[in-house]
């Protein structure tokens, strides 16, 4: 894999100087924001903002992430870039995989942008236990009957929802990572970079739809990533509206297999297709 660090190194130092990239995260930052301080969520405690903003700002930035690696490899074929970047001592799977580090890498930073900027908008709203006033909505799960702070459960106490709001953070991680690579893989056997990111997008919105349209079982889509994470976030939302009352949907191992074999496949699978490709056009 000849070239790999190079490559790396090159898309990483584009992606730092990239007016997109910087969009991606002041978008994710700014939707946070206003997502946390709309009138929606502005009387509720600190656990239902973060997870309204968090899964806002996560949503944005995937988008986002999926254009730029769209573009990545495509507007090198557009520009005539890549006719002098082959020639060079550069193995074209180290070009592929390169580039998908430094966007994966990207991935990363843009949910740091989205977590930080959550936190900060609800930190003042409070993380505190989650306490509830009886309901008698115990048939669809969600009734509570403990009002004293001595009598609230462990699982509802703010030292565990830390970590459950922690676990949904990192759950959106394999989501921004699989838009990343299905944009990766579209950008590395398409020509035109505007086809490209036209074309990941109608192949990344099914992730989000596909058990609305495809009849799936909720729990049949929990193996999408998208989905996993989009399910963790409502959850955390229903703890801190104080209306959950069913144990907490483990990330399943399905979920986490598939969202590794797309990230890591898809990239695989771009490098070599884009092995063989005729460059010369």
């Amino acid at each position: 894999m000849r070239g790999f660090g190079a490559c790396f190194r090159a898309e990483l130092s584009d992606l730092l100087r990239h007016p997109l990239a910087w969009l991606a995260a002041a978008a994710t930052a700014i939707t946070a924001i206003a997502v946390g301080l709309s009138p929606t969520t502005n009387d509720h405690n600190g656990w239902l903002v973060y997870e309204a903003a968090l899964s806002a700002s996560a949503l944005a930035a995937g988008f986002f992430l999926l254009g730029i690696a769209a573009g990545s490899i495509a507007s090198d074929r557009t520009r005539g870039t890549i006719r002098w970047i082959m020639p060079r001592p550069i193995a074209r799977s180290g070009y592929v995989l390169g580039k998908s580090a430094a966007i994966l890498l990207l991935a990363v930073g843009l949910l740091v942008v989205a977590a930080g900027s959550s936190y900060l908008v609800a930190a003042p709203r409070g993380f505190d236990d989650v306490t509830a006033m009886s309901s008698d909505d115990d048939e669809a799960g969600g009734g509570f009957d403990f009002v004293e702070e001595e009598t609230i459960p462990p699982e509802f106490q703010a030292d565990a929802m830390r970590g459950y709001a922690f676990g949904v953070t990192l759950r959106a991680l394999p989501a921004l990572w699989v838009l990343a690579a299905i944009g990766l893989f579209v950008s590395a056997i398409m020509r035109s970079a505007a086809g490209a990111v036209i074309a990941a997008i109608g192949c990344a919105l099914p992730l989000q739809f596909l058990p609305e349209l495809f009849g799936l079982s909720t729990d049949s889509a929990r193996i999408l990533p998208q989905r996993a994470a989009t399910d963790a976030f409502a959850q955390l939302a229903e703890y801190g509206q104080r209306h959950a009352g069913e144990p907490w949907h483990e990330y399943t191992m399905g979920a986490g297999m598939g969202a590794l074999a797309l990230c890591i496949g898809l990239p695989l699978l771009a490098a070599l297709i884009f092995q063989r490709l005729d460059l010369t056009d």
